[in-house]
């Protein structure tokens, strides 16, 4: 879109004309507009995907402090797991849905969103 303007701006120019953003200043305002409104919404977008991250981030520590160990031998179990070599194989992250029953979805999201397959869906519609 800027070249298209460039482009009318040097033809007129180059006839003898004035350009028309000098010509109609309304114009020059609504390019300005658009041009704060694109940089508003790739800042939003940036936000959003932090927001994303953290929300994952905090939903794996709760869940993780509501699953402690009931015994020592789980506590046992957690250690020797801890200390075993890493699995190779991406972090599972659950669902951020909340189902009609009140509780947290259990199925894993779909890489790159919050939510499983049918919970996104559900919130396309």
């Amino acid at each position: 879109m800027k070249r298209i303007a460039l482009l009318l701006c040097l033809a007129c120019v180059a006839v003898g004309g004035e350009p028309p953003a000098a010509r109609n200043p309304e114009l020059e305002r609504l390019n300005a507009l658009i041009e704060e409104l694109a940089a508003l919404k790739a800042q939003a977008t940036a936000l959003e995907t932090k927001i994303d991250v953290l929300l994952r981030a905090m939903s794996e520590q709760r869940g993780a402090l509501q699953a402690k160990p009931a015994s020592y031998d789980a506590l046992k179990a957690t250690v020797a797991a801890v200390d075993s070599p890493a699995d190779p194989k991406p972090a599972v992250v659950r669902c951020a849905a909340i189902t009609s029953s009140g509780k947290r979805c259990t199925r894993a999201a779909m890489e790159g969103s919050r939510y499983c397959k049918q919970h996104a869906l559900a919130r396309q519609k």
